[in-house]
């Protein structure tokens, strides 16, 4: 039997230091320590020393194996300049540990070097993590990832996150350093909500970025020719005419014989808009909106409530969820623009019984008519009964699938915080 040797130092002490460790443990001792160590490596734009072992390396990456052993192998220091010591050191420590705590600031370096050294335990574990962080506001930066290192799993899962919540989403800093393959993904997506107005802002915003990635001036010219065909994704013909002549018209983006077909769509709302595409409606079938962020709960005497909507598409209004406790009864009083002054009222008396959150829900014997880009207030009373809450910090937008509305509060209320809870509608 061979015989083991101990470390000792003069006074004969033994350094026990792996007592009660687990193989873990141990390793990571080793590598902090650099106990042993037989590998360099040169990290970084500083070249850091980073200093390892053969064996761990060879026994857990077949790319390292391939370069560390047989005629091709490494035999000086090893150059990694394309990442810094801090993520390369978080790769080591998972192959001698079998563990990491990925976070946001290192996740994409770590993924990256997960797949240079194919690493699928560690690879597994990074994209987990990305999938299970993914927010409207980091949607875009992971999109870029997913593209970068080809997952569609989380490409498609960040692409649902972000035109799901397209305003938040487009509106982060991450959007504009998108590539064009991604940008074109959120700008083309059937399925994308959010503000016509907010898009195409986003969308010169990442012309200018992109124009600067590629050494060019920022131009009207340049930021069209970086657009490519993207541009004919963009939803002009979802904005209100008056905001296309106030934000697109100035930007230059378009021919003059595209902002001539745009403004007669506006005017005739019909005809051909080729090559512009007209995205198809999500249909908008019995949909409660809700009209506030938050309810208060306080009781209260009858009161009125009265908002202003502009709907950006055609819907009925079917009825109502307003807030109320017991039998109640409403007055409700519908007036459309006209010119300067709201007229042309149409009124109704509906009563119901609350239920679960003390709300009622009221159904019109007759829809009202709601117009595209027409502006409309209304007015409901509760003529008995009485409320338990209400609704307090009013929207100012909101949608019913991919129909926008605008909701602001008229100077006729009486109370600071409404009576009316939810809208329901559906398409005409």
């Amino acid at each position: 039997m061979a015989s083991v040797e101990v470390r000792e130092d003069n006074s004969g002490f033994v350094d026990n230091w792996q007592s009660g460790k687990s193989l873990a443990e141990c390793n990571l001792h080793m590598l902090s320590s650099e106990d042993s160590c037989d590998v360099s490596f040169r990290v970084g734009k500083e070249e850091k020393l980073v200093r390892a072992h053969r064996y761990v390396l060879m026994s857990r990456s077949s790319v390292f194996h391939a370069m560390l052993c047989g005629p091709l192998a490494e035999k000086e220091e090893i150059k990694i300049p394309d990442v810094e010591e801090e993520t390369f050191s978080e790769m080591l420590r998972y192959l001698y540990t079998d563990t990491s705590t990925p976070t946001a600031e290192n996740v994409t370096g770590v993924l990256y070097l997960a797949k240079k050294y194919a690493v699928g335990g560690l690879e597994r574990l990074c994209l987990t993590y990305l999938e299970s962080s993914l927010t409207a506001e980091n949607a875009c930066v992971i999109l870029e990832q997913a593209h970068v290192f080809d997952e569609e799993k989380l490409l498609d899962r960040a692409l649902k996150v972000i035109v799901q919540n397209g305003d938040v989403a487009i509106q982060s800093s991450a959007f504009t350093a998108l590539c064009h393959t991604c940008f074109h993904k959120i700008v083309s997506a059937a399925d994308f909500v959010a503000k016509p107005e907010t898009v195409f802002s986003a969308a010169m915003s990442w012309c200018e970025d992109e124009c600067k990635r590629h050494g060019r001036e920022i131009t009207r010219d340049n930021k069209r020719l970086v657009l490519g065909d993207s541009v004919y994704d963009i939803d002009f013909t979802a904005m209100d005419a008056k905001e296309f002549v106030r934000f697109v018209v100035p930007s230059g983006v378009l021919s003059n014989e595209e902002y001539i077909k745009l403004l007669c769509f506006f005017t005739m709302s019909e005809g051909d808009v080729a090559p512009f595409k007209i995205k198809p409606k999500q249909l908008v079938s019995h949909s409660k909106v809700s009209l506030y962020k938050s309810s208060v709960y306080s009781k209260g005497k009858a009161q009125t409530s009265v908002i202003i909507i502009k709907c950006y598409d055609d819907l009925r209004l079917l009825g109502f969820v307003v807030y109320g406790s017991g039998d109640c009864s409403y007055d409700i009083k519908l007036e459309h623009e006209i010119g300067a002054s709201f007229q042309d009222a149409k009124q109704a008396k509906l009563s119901g019984k609350s239920g679960f959150g003390a709300c009622v829900k009221l159904h019109l014997n007759q829809p009202f008519i709601l117009e595209r880009c027409e502006r409309y207030r209304i007015h409901i009373t509760m003529a008995s009964g009485e409320t338990v809450t209400q609704g307090s910090s009013l929207l100012s937008e909101v949608f019913a699938g991919s129909c926008r509305i605008s909701v602001s509060k008229s100077g006729l209320n009486k109370t600071e915080n409404g009576l009316i809870s939810h809208l329901i509608l559906e398409n005409t």
